[in-house]
Formats: structure tokens, C-alpha cells, sequence
């Protein structure tokens, strides 16, 4: 019998000492090998916790040494796989961070199976030193080695050589040509049992969908060859995946002889490479296919629909208001809440259509065989229907619902990035239009689209090189004309002379994450100009500034607001706050907190566009607020629109009789005034009086005395002294 040399050795032979290196950052994992390399044992390097896994399936470490923050699989996840593989259960694993773990994150750490915690930046002699031990360690428990490589020279007989081969891999065959058995190692038989010896052939051990190929090598063995290796399923007490080397043993003739056969059971490793390709292509917490699967699919289906001149639709999908749940509830509760949307999007469609989640909030289904697009509207408000169903979430009846923009193939886009960037464009007017509704994409949407990311592109220009200014709009004293205030309004003038409307602008700002700066720089150009007139004699004369939603909902307004006026050095009083209806009725609880710390600076607060939101008297007397703005939208046709006008007073009556102050703003004529001054409005604001203008015409505003206020006759010139 005739057993390769090289197999012998192989089998013999322990493998060098390693350690694995288990870091995303490469710049970190150069610093650790350099470290690390002058130590009795080669260095391994995973730039992620997949790759670790990888790793460990072809090779043995005396110690990992892994980062805990990574992208993907983190480090604590990493070292519970590595754990649950009974090869690896014993590996020491050593965590390193550049974060200070909380004790949570080390107890975290330990139960998971961490031997030690490093904290990074760590002297190397340290470091060396810790690894020193766990290689010494490996060092005095190293098995001793069976046998000698001259083994087969000093005994040559049968039984030397069956314990050699017994020894050699985890599964040894010595079969006949055309697979009969010769010989089986112990590893055989107790997984096949009667199924492998004498009278038998290897074939029958082989899963049928792979027989084909086992039987090309044992019945028809590649001429000339004397190695060979494949990978195939074998059936035993379950079905498992074999790895073998094959070499052939000639006759003089060149026929096959013998055929040695030697196996390792790679299914853990199978197993590991599906869950880390699972994974690569699926939704961690929902399951769903991700961006890159969605993709594929949809190349494939508009590829086949192309030829078939099928339909194909796409629906992307957002939810409505979801940040709310993360910031009420946490965000275990929002995971949840998109756990339940993905079961209900799976169960709203047929088998052959995918359901993807390609980010935070946001869905994607495809619809593929589509023969009208009244087939894809009766699938979108299914989809709206089934997701704005109550569910239970941690004891809260939570309602949400999304907004579905379509796109369809071929009209809407010929290939997959088309189709989905459509879709997201038509689903963003769905949820401006208010959500809750599908709307199909057209080429109008696109130039709208075009037209709003110049604009955001502009901005952060904008931004940069200061172009926005500040003009402001006086607020008059109905009795008396007198100006007691001025209302601050963003402009973004053109090269051209013209300006950007803040109504178109804003809003983008907003959804772009740039009203933050926009909203700073607003509010310190306030102060300072504030503290200008305060030189110039006008100290008591404030100047109202729009807070957005966005920023109102920030936990810091407060303190910036305070930090404006004081490194002005103004009076906190003349700074006022305006904020919009909905902005703070967005979340009661939240808001009546900041208000109350926004008030205690000693600030006027004033809730701007009133009756044009939802607001709640149960909530509007709680709030700490001074000033009611009418909408202008109101203010408008209060002289000839009887419903306007039963509205301004309902509304000058609730002011009244919450104790506030209350302002018409967009006030544009004579009637106007003489209506709002007879019912008791407090302040009046618009272009009857004057349009906003620059701090240097407001201040000559100012200096110029109060407006004249005419309740009868016609109106001719509403400022003191005919000016």
C-alpha cells in the first residue's frame, strides 16, 4: 500500500504558533503588526469581526487580539461566534479600545468570553508582554507529536501503516478502482455505519446532486493526474460537507490502482461562509433583503421584463414622523416598530416581488409581472392599509404611516439606480403633500428635484461665504402707532438683485441638516445688532427671531440663545423668541420643558402662525408663552370673508383670555387695521405699515416717531408728520 510522504507530514507537523490581529482601521493593524512581529509566532491579520470568522476556520490562534467598535460585526458579537465553535471555545481573546469601556462594557466583554481588556494608546513593551504569555502558554500545552516522518521507514508492516492512515486526516478511505471500499478509519464509520465497508461503494454515501461529479473522479480519474481535490455533501447521520484530497495510486500500466482518499468535514466552515454571504446581502434586524440583493434582483427583473415587455414597479417607501418613536419610546422601540413594518410589507405582497430595507426607515418594494399600473395603486394602498394598523410596542399603541413614491419600469427609468432614484423622488412628494398617500413619479418631479439640490449646493456656498443678511419688519402699537418692536427675517439677496424667498429656502435647509448654522448665525446677527442700537439710544426696542422646528427640537437651544446675549452684553428681555405652531406642538412634553428654560433666561416667547397648526388648549395653557401671532393667511380677507373674521376674533378672544399679547401679522391695508383695532388686537405687522427693511432703515424708522393709525376714511399716509 502506497501512502504519500508529503500526507504523512502534513498529518505530523503541528502548525506554527499564531496570533490573529482583528481590526477595522488599517492604519491600527500596521501598528500592531509592527509591534507585534519580532514574537515567536506569525502574525494573522481580519479587517472585520466576518473575516476574523474566516479566518479561524482554516487556522488555529494561540490569542486574537480584536477592537471592539467595528463596522458590521462588532467585537462582542465576533466573540460570541468564535465561543460557540467548539474548536475555538478555548481561545484566549483579548479586546482592545481607544474608548473607555463603562463597567457595563467590560462586564459585557467578560461574558462574552474576553480573557483581557487593553486600552489603547498602550506602551508596546505592555503590550508585547501580554501577548508573551499567552504564546508561552500555547507553547506548554502543545501536543506532543505521534510520529516521526521516518515512521514508515523504521515499520514498514499493514498495521503501522493502517494507524498512520487512521492518523492522517479526519476521515481516511482506501478505496478500489470504481469506488469499492478497502479500508475505513474509525471517523467513517461511526458517522456511516453499514453504509461504508466491504461490499459497498463510496458513491452511496455521496448526496445525489453531487454524484456526478464524485463519480468522475472514481470511475473516470483524470489521466496523467495524481492529486486531485473537491468538495461535495455526504449523507451520514445528517448531511454534512466534505473537503477531500485524492491521491491516485497507478499501476505500471498507468491504470488506477488504489485511490486514497482523505477528508476533513468542512460544514462549519460551509455554514460560516452562508451566514457571513447571508448576511452580506440581508437586513440585519429585519432579515429583508438590503440595498446590494434589491439591486441584483431588480437588474435581473428589468433585464427579463425587457424581453418579455413586462412591467416592473418600484415603491420606495418612508414612515412618517418614525424619529418621534426613537426619541420617545428609544430606539429598542423604533427596531421593533420596523421589525413589524417588514413583517406586514412581506405579507402585503406576492412571492415572486422582493421586500428590501435599504436604510434607516426606509423601504423598497419591487413588483415584478405587472400587466396595468391600477395593479401597482391596489398594491400601494394594501402596503398603506397594512402599515398603519396599531401595534404594540412596549405597552404604547403606537400608529404609523408611510409615504410610497412609484416608479416604473421602462417609462420611469431603464436600469435599477433610475428606477429607485425616481421612486424616492415621487415619495418625497407624497410625504410633503402630507404622507399617508402613494404618488407616481413624473418628469416634472425630476426638474423639481434638479432644482431643489442646486439649491441645497447654493446654500452650504451660501453658508460659507456669508451671503445671507438680515432685514427687519417693525411691530406696531395698535393704539398707538408707536413702534414696540422689530421682527428679524433672513434674506438671500442674488447677483442679479433678486432674492431667495426664506419659503423656499429654509424648508431645504432643513431637510439638508443647514439650518443649524443658518439658525446660529441668525441669531448672533441678531444680538450684535441689538447691542448696536442699544449705543445708539434704543435700548429698549427688541427684535424678535424665528427659531425652526428643527432647531427648536435640539436640547441645547436654550443655552445657545443664552450664550448670544451674552456675549452681546444685551438684556436677555430684548430678544425675543418666535417659533411656529407646529414646530411646537410637534411634542408637547419636550417643548413645554424648553420653553420653561427659554422663559427663565428672562426671553419674550411667541408662538408665530397661530391657528394654522393643531394646537391643544389643554397644552397652550401650559406653555409659557406671551405672544399669539395671527397667520397672515387669516389677516388677509378678515373685512370681507365672514369665516376669517369669526377666526381673528376667536383668536383675539383666546389671547385675551389666556393673558396674552396678541399680534396680526401680513397686515396690508386700511380696513385691515381699522377691523383689527376696533376687536382689540394688541400689535399690528405688515407692508401697511412698512415692508422689512435694512438695520440702517430701521433704525431711521425709529428715529422718524410712531405710525398714524386711521380706523376711518381712506387712507392716504400712515406715517406721523406726512413722511
Amino acid at each position: 500500500m502506497f501512502i504519500p510522504q508529503a500526507r504523512i507530514a502534513a498529518a505530523a507537523n503541528q502548525a506554527e504558533l499564531a496570533i490573529l490581529l482583528v481590526n477595522d482601521d488599517p492604519g491600527a493593524l500596521f501598528a500592531l503588526r509592527s509591534v507585534l512581529g519580532d514574537l515567536d509566532a506569525d502574525i494573522v491579520t481580519a479587517s472585520s469581526g466576518e473575516q476574523a470568522l474566516l479566518r479561524l476556520l482554516k487556522q488555529d490562534f494561540c490569542v486574537i487580539l480584536m477592537d471592539v467598535k467595528m463596522a458590521g460585526l462588532d467585537g462582542f458579537e465576533t466573540a460570541r461566534l468564535v465561543r460557540a465553535r467548539p474548536r475555538s471555545r478555548a481561545t484566549p481573546i483579548v479586546f482592545l479600545t481607544s474608548h473607555r469601556a463603562s463597567d457595563i462594557d467590560r462586564s459585557r466583554g467578560f461574558e462574552v468570553g474576553a480573557s483581557d481588556y487593553v486600552f489603547m494608546p498602550v506602551a508596546p513593551e505592555v503590550l508585547k508582554a501580554k501577548v508573551q504569555v499567552f504564546i508561552d502558554g500555547a507553547h506548554n500545552h502543545r501536543p506532543m507529536r505521534a510520529l516521526g516522518t521516518g515512521a514508515l521507514d523504521d515499520a514498514p508492516d499493514a498495521g503501522i501503516e493502517r494507524l498512520i492512515l487512521e492518523h492522517a486526516g479526519d476521515y481516511v478511505a482506501l478505496l478500489a478502482p470504481f469506488g469499492a471500499w478497502l479500508y475505513t478509519s474509525p471517523s467513517y464509520r461511526a458517522e456511516f455505519g453499514a453504509g461504508v465497508g466491504p461490499g459497498a461503494r463510496y458513491l452511496e454515501i455521496v448526496h445525489v446532486d453531487d454524484r456526478e461529479r464524485v463519480r468522475a473522479l472514481v470511475e473516470h480519474p483524470p489521466a496523467g493526474e495524481s492529486h486531485c481535490r473537491l468538495q461535495y455533501r455526504v449523507l451520514g447521520r445528517s448531511e454534512r460537507h466534505f473537503e477531500s484530497d485524492a491521491s491516485l495510486i497507478r499501476a505500471p500500466d498507468g491504470a488506477l490502482a488504489q485511490l486514497v482518499l482523505i477528508s476533513r468535514d468542512i460544514t462549519e466552515r460551509k455554514e460560516m461562509e452562508a451566514y457571513v454571504l447571508h448576511q452580506s446581502f440581508h437586513d440585519s434586524l429585519t432579515g429583508l433583503p438590503n440595498r446590494l440583493l434589491l439591486l441584483d434582483r431588480l437588474g435581473q427583473a428589468t433585464v427579463q421584463r425587457e424581453r418579455q415587455r413586462a412591467q416592473v414597479a418600484v415603491l420606495f417607501l418612508d414612515l412618517d414622523h418614525f424619529k418621534e418613536v426613537n426619541d420617545t419610546l428609544g430606539h429598542a422601540a423604533g427596531d421593533r416598530l420596523l421589525q413589524v413594518v417588514a413583517e406586514r410589507l412581506a405579507a402585503s405582497v406576492r412571492e415572486g416581488d422582493t421586500v428590501a430595507r435599504v436604510g434607516g426607515d426606509e423601504f423598497v418594494v419591487m413588483l415584478v409581472e405587472l400587466h396595468q399600473l391600477a395593479d401597482a395603486a391596489l398594491v400601494a394602498e394594501k402596503i398603506i392599509a397594512a402599515v398603519s394598523e396599531a401595534c404594540q410596542i412596549e405597552g404604547s399603541e403606537l400608529h404609523i404611516t408611510p409615504s410610497i413614491g412609484m416608479a416604473i419600469f421602462p417609462g420611469d427609468g431603464a436600469d435599477p439606480d433610475a428606477l429607485l432614484r425616481n421612486a424616492d423622488i415621487a415619495m418625497y412628494h407624497a410625504k410633503r403633500d402630507g404622507g399617508a398617500h402613494y404618488c407616481f413619479f413624473t418628469p416634472e418631479m425630476q426638474e423639481v428635484a434638479s432644482r431643489r439640490l442646486a439649491l441645497g449646493s447654493a446654500l452650504q456656498r451660501a453658508i460659507r461665504d456669508g451671503e445671507f443678511v438680515m432685514h427687519y419688519q417693525p411691530k406696531v402699537r395698535a393704539a398707538s402707532g408707536a413702534i414696540i418692536g422689530f421682527e428679524a427675517l433672513i434674506r438671500w439677496p442674488q447677483a442679479d438683485g433678486a432674492s431667495i424667498s426664506p419659503s423656499l429656502f429654509i424648508p431645504i435647509a432643513e431637510e439638508t441638516g443647514r439650518i443649524d448654522p443658518i439658525g446660529a448665525w441668525a441669531i448672533g446677527q441678531v444680538a450684535a445688532e441689538l447691542q448696536r442700537w442699544n449705543g445708539l439710544g434704543f435700548a429698549d426696542i427688541p427684535i424678535a427671531v424665528n427659531v425652526s422646528a428643527l432647531q427648536f427640537r435640539r436640547e441645547d437651544v436654550a443655552r445657545c440663545l443664552g450664550d448670544a446675549v451674552d456675549a452681546a452684553l444685551i438684556q436677555p428681555a430684548m430678544l425675543e423668541v418666535e417659533l411656529t405652531e407646529s414646530g411646537v406642538m410637534n411634542n408637547p412634553a419636550q417643548a413645554i420643558e424648553t420653553l420653561h428654560q427659554i422663559h427663565d433666561l428672562g426671553m419674550t416667547i411667541a408662538i408665530d402662525d397661530f391657528g394654522t397648526g393643531y394646537s391643544s388648549l389643554a397644552y397652550m395653557k401650559r406653555f409659557p408663552i406671551d405672544k399669539l401671532k395671527i397667520d397672515a393667511s387669516f389677516v388677509r380677507d378678515i373685512a370681507t370673508d365672514p369665516s376669517d373674521a369669526a377666526i381673528v376674533l376667536a383668536i383675539i378672544g383666546l389671547a385675551h383670555v389666556l393673558d396674552l399679547i396678541v399680534i396680526a401679522e401680513g397686515v396690508e391695508t386700511q380696513e385691515q387695521v381699522a377691523f383689527l383695532v376696533a376687536h382689540g388686537c394688541d400689535e399690528l405687522q405688515g407692508n401697511y405699515f412698512s415692508a422689512a427693511v435694512s438695520n440702517d432703515d430701521a433704525v431711521s424708522l425709529l428715529r422718524r416717531g410712531p405710525f398714524r393709525i386711521e380706523t376711518t376714511g381712506e387712507h392716504h399716509d400712515n406715517r406721523a408728520g406726512g413722511a
